[in-house]
C-alpha cells in the first residue's frame, strides 16, 4: 500500500509544480482596434510623406500608467499616461490589464494595409553603438536619404471611444518632431481632439 501513497503523491507534487509555470497571458481583445487606429495614421501620413520616404519602427512605444503608481521595473521606451476625465482613475484596473497586454505588443505587418519599410530598434541601436562616423551618416549609408517614423502603441479608454497614440518623425539632426494626441472615434473614423507633449528640434 505504502508504494501506491508515495507514487500519489510524487504525481500531485509534480502536477503542482508544472502549474506554477503556467503562466497565462491575457488576450488583446483590442487587437484589431489597434490596427484600425494604426491603419488610418499611417493613411494619414500619405498627406505629408511619400510612403518610401520614410521607414517605420516595427518596434511600437509602449503606454505606460501614471508615474505616481508603485512600479520600480525598468521599463522601455514609451510614454507615462497621466489620468484624466477621458482615461479616469477609477478605470484602473481594466488600464493596467492593457498595459500589460500592450507591453508585449510585436507588430504584424501582414495587417499593415500600405507596403512600408520597416526598421527594428535593434537596427538603429546597431548602428549607433558600432558606427564608424555619425548616426546619421551611417543611416543614410544603409537606408539611403529617408526618415524614421514611429509610434506607439494605440491604448484606449474603457469605453473604447477614444485612444492615445505618441509619434514621431526624425529626418537627421536637429531635423525631427513629435507628439502625443488622443483620438475620437467619430462616424467610423478616429479623429485627433487633443494634441499634447509637442517636441521639435
Amino acid at each position: 500500500m505504502k508504494p501506491y501513497i508515495i507514487f500519489f503523491l510524487l504525481i500531485i507534487i509534480s502536477c503542482k509544480k508544472n502549474d506554477s509555470k503556467l503562466t497565462v497571458k491575457p488576450k488583446d481583445q483590442d487587437l484589431n482596434l489597434r490596427y484600425e487606429v494604426l491603419n488610418q495614421l499611417i493613411d494619414n501620413d500619405s498627406i505629408s510623406f511619400e510612403k518610401n520616404s520614410y521607414l517605420l519602427v516595427s518596434t511600437l512605444r509602449t503606454v505606460y500608467l501614471n508615474k505616481d503608481e508603485n512600479n520600480d521595473e525598468p521599463r522601455p521606451l514609451g510614454f507615462v499616461l497621466e489620468y484624466d476625465s477621458v482615461f479616469s482613475k477609477n478605470d484602473s484596473a481594466y488600464y493596467k490589464n492593457q498595459e500589460k497586454i500592450v507591453s508585449d505588443f510585436r507588430l504584424d505587418k501582414t495587417k499593415i494595409h500600405e507596403k512600408l519599410r520597416y526598421v527594428t530598434d535593434e537596427e538603429l541601436h546597431k548602428l549607433d553603438e558600432n558606427r564608424k562616423s555619425d548616426f546619421w551618416t551611417e543611416f543614410n549609408k544603409k537606408f539611403g536619404s529617408t526618415c524614421i517614423r514611429s509610434f506607439s502603441v494605440p491604448f484606449f479608454n474603457k469605453d473604447k471611444t477614444m485612444c492615445i497614440v505618441q509619434s514621431s518623425t526624425s529626418c537627421g539632426y536637429l531635423n525631427g518632431s513629435g507628439y502625443t494626441a488622443v483620438y475620437k472615434k467619430i462616424n467610423g473614423k478616429w479623429v485627433e481632439v487633443k494634441a499634447l507633449q509637442n517636441w521639435i528640434s
